[in-house]
Parts: C-alpha cells; structure tokens; sequence
C-alpha cells in the first residue's frame, strides 16, 4: 500500500488538472490540423499525412478514440500524460526512496509547461511517454546486453509518432551502446530500426528535405533577424518553459538558475554513460526543432524532456536539508502560481495559446455583415484558427501571399473592413499595415485591443521595441465615414 499510495494520489490530482475546463484555450493552427484529419478514414488519412510532415501512429490511434471533439481530442492527449506518469514510476522511480520519488513524480506530474502543451491536440505527451520508455529499454539494453527486442519496439513507436524524438533517441544511443556493446550490437539496433520504418522511410526522405530547407515561416521568422543571433533566445525561451512554464510572474524567473543547478548536481549522482546518453539526446533534439520551429514552438517539440529533468532535480534536492526544504517550497509555490495563471489566462509567455480568437469571433459574426470583409493578419496571428471560429457569413481573408491578391480584389467593394492583426506587425514588407491603412482610407478608423501583456512584459518591450505593443491582439474597424 505505500507504495501504490504516491502514484495513485498524483494520478488522481493530475487527472483533476489535466481535465478541468479542456476547453480553456482556443482552438490553434496545429490542433486544427488534427481535428480536420482524424474523422477521415484511415485509408484517406495516410495520403493527408504523407502531404504533410506526420507520421501515422498517434493519428491512427486518435481516428478509434471515440471522442472526435475539440476537448475529447485534448482528453486524449490528457490520458497520455498520464500515461507518462505511471511509465516514468514504473520503469525509474519506483525503487526510488519515499521522499525522492514522490519529488520526482509530482515535479513530472505538476510540471506547467506538460500541463500546458500535455494536453494540447498533438502527439506531444505521447512522444513523451514513449520516450520515457525508449531511454529505460535502450538504457536497460547497452547495460545487460539483454532486452533488444523491447528497445526496439519503444525506438519504433517512437519514430511512428514523429521523427525528431525517434532519432534524436537513436542517435543519443549510439554513443554508450558502442561503448559497452561494441559496432556489431549497436549496428544490429541501427539495421532493425531501419527495417521497421521502411514503410514510412521514403516519407521521412522527403520530410528531411523540407527540414533541410527550413522554407516555412514559423522556422524563417526571427527576433533578431539572423538564425545565429537567434539561437541563445530559443534556447533561454525553451529553459525557462521547461523549467517553470508559460505563465508565471517577473519573479518566476529567479527560479531558473535553481532549477538548474538542482538538475546539475542531481546529475552527479548518475551513471555518466546515462549522463552522456541524455545530454546527447537534449542536444540532438534540440539541433532537430530548433532547424524548423520558432522560439515560441520550441519547448513543445522538446516536452519529452521533462520527466528526464524532474528526476534529476528530484535527486538534486533529496535528501532534504534546511536548505533544501527552502527550494522545494519556493518550487511548489512557483508552481502553483503558474497553474492558477495557467487556468485564469494570465501572464502568458506566448500569448498567442490565450488568444482571445473566441471573443474576437464572436464580435465579428454579431457585427459583421455579409457586405463587409475581414482581412486577417497571416504572419502574428491564428488567422486560420480564427477562421474556424468565424460563421461565414462575412468574406475573409487571410492576408499570406496567395491570399493578398484576393483581398485587393475585395476590398474597394466592401462596406466595412475589419482588420484582425497583431498590435506589432512582422509580416514582410508591412503586407499587414498596408492593406489596413489602404482599407481605412476614406473610412472612419476605430481600434480594439485585446489581451494585454503583462506588466513585466511590457517593460520589457519598451525597453527592446519602439514603438513596444501593449497588448497581442488588436481589431480595426474601417466604417463608412459619417
């Protein structure tokens, strides 16, 4: 019974956060994607996926979950991080002293930033799951020699459910495995990997072309206007979420560095061949997302992580001392506040999660009428999210490149144009500010804004843009002049 009481009383707490209110956030590009492609066939969903970058596991799964709406899809995610959960006691921590496996799970368990992305309408807290698995059998495997079949199945789910984690983890392996298995054994894992994805291999070709190119916006858009200048703020964005999440207040951020330090010194304590493993799979992983996504995308892709950093501060921090009782409670605090911001909407760190897309929609399908135009801002903004939200009644357009010429097309015809854009626009050449300000002219301009930064945060824009944003969102309204 004691050792079944800390795993079931976490699940238990965890299950209550993971699927409270699944609704809370908008609907997002991404999540979209899947809803859209799930109620297809399995025979039609293949093709959807091979003209996309996914691979088939997690949507073949979710096409039999039974619950095919916005928050039944997110359940699924839900179930998964639980999944993750139970794994990661199973397999790690079980064994573990009292005191450092309760830390352990419950900094896993109550993590914001799994919270956050763990129960989103994507693969990522299965990635996580497997992944926990993957490190255990493989880890298991170059240290007995036994066990290959088991390490071979997890690197397959793996590699089903999406490329980066599947071989970053094959990779990372390989440094230990030749180490203490020698060419022949690790060469054996290589091949059987290989066999087993040979269905999707061609697939994956393609896929790594298009990471080659890195053509799409979200991987060519920058803060500071070079890939190598942006490379420390993808790294610190992606430290910071998986250290203390997306939503926390300015002082938060004093806990970094702790957490930090608690993961370096719990990391003494491992076997260094497991060290090297998993630094060489953060690396890899990170040199894998960080070549298509965007700072904001990055602790997503990366939220395998976590469980690996949740037990390293967990030994970090154990056995409890004075001191040490000062950094647990200064962490159970700062998570705490991070949920509260988390489910009240506040302090995001990417505020575009807590768009208000619903609001703003639900404005424009009261107001707007069928002789007016909505443009969208396509480069800060959800503007196919946004869309979904829309009735239809109202023409709209998405200002991307192919879109524009349509908008011009529209626009001098239109009675009202409503303008949904981001307060700073980033779109090349100003496409954004253009189309407005052409939209406004001869009209009456009346300006919205919607979700405001937080206070540090706009202190902070202050100090690094003129002129800085006060909120993320913001709708204009171009009338016929009275």
């Amino acid at each position: 019974m004691k050792r079944v009481l800390p795993i079931a009383v976490i699940l238990f707490l965890q299950a209550v956060l993971l699927f409270a209110n699944l609704d809370l956030l908008p609907i997002w590009t991404d999540e979209l994607f899947t809803f859209s492609t799930v109620p297809h066939p399995l025979n039609e969903i293949v093709p959807i996926l091979q003209r996309d970058i996914h691979p088939p596991l997690y949507y073949f799964l979710l096409h039999g979950w039974p619950w095919h709406s916005l928050a039944g899809l997110r359940a699924f995610s839900g179930l998964w991080a639980l999944i993750a959960t139970l794994l990661l006691d199973l397999l790690w921590t079980r064994r573990w002293r009292p005191a450092r496996r309760w830390l352990a799970l419950g900094l896993f368990a109550f993590s914001p930033c799994m919270l956050l992305y763990g129960r989103m309408a994507r693969s990522y807290s299965m990635q996580t799951a497997l992944m926990i698995a993957a490190v255990y059998f493989l880890w298991r495997w170059i240290r007995t020699k036994d066990g290959y079949w088991p390490a071979l199945i997890s690197v397959l789910l793996l590699l089903y459910t999406h490329y980066v984690p599947g071989f970053a983890v094959l990779a990372a392996c390989s440094l230990p495995a030749l180490a203490f298995l020698g060419f022949r054994r690790t060469a054996l894992l290589m091949v059987g990997a290989m066999a087993g994805y040979l269905p999707w291999l061609f697939k994956f070709a393609d896929a790594l072309g298009r990471w080659g190119q890195a053509a799409g916006f979200s991987s060519r858009y920058t803060l500071t206007g070079s890939s190598w200048l942006e490379q420390p703020i993808k790294i610190g964005f992606g430290v910071v979420s998986l250290t203390i999440g997306e939503s926390f207040p300015f002082l938060a951020l004093l806990l970094v560095p702790l957490v930090l330090w608690l993961a370096k010194r719990g990391s003494r304590v491992c076997p260094k061949p497991l060290v090297v493993f998993l630094s060489a799979l953060t690396i890899v992983g990170y040199l894998g997302v960080s070549r298509w996504v965007s700072y904001p995308f990055i602790p997503a892709r990366l939220l395998w992580l976590i469980p690996f950093l949740a037990m390293a501060v967990a030994i970090g921090l154990t056995p409890i001392g004075r001191v040490r009782w000062w950094a647990a409670g200064l962490l159970v605090a700062a998570t705490a506040t991070s949920l509260t911001f988390y489910f009240t909407r506040q302090n995001y760190l990417n505020p575009g999660y807590a768009a208000p897309l619903r609001e703003i929609a639900g404005r424009l399908n009261q107001q707007a009428t069928p002789a007016d135009l909505i443009l969208i801002d396509a480069f800060n903004t959800d503007g196919v999210a946004l869309q979904h939200y829309l009735s239809g009644r109202t023409p709209s357009v998405v200002l991307t490149h192919e879109g524009q010429p349509e908008a011009d097309r529209l626009l001098p015809a239109a009675r009202t144009v409503w303008v949904v854009r981001n307060q700073r626009d980033i779109s090349p050449e100003h496409v954004t500010t253009n189309r407005e300000n052409a939209a406004c002219d001869g009209r009456q301009r009346a300006v919205s804004l919607y979700e405001p930064y937080a206070e540090w945060q706009q202190i902070l824009l202050q100090r690094f843009m003129k002129p800085a944003p006060t909120h993320f969102y913001q709708l204009t309204t171009c009338a016929p002049a009275q």
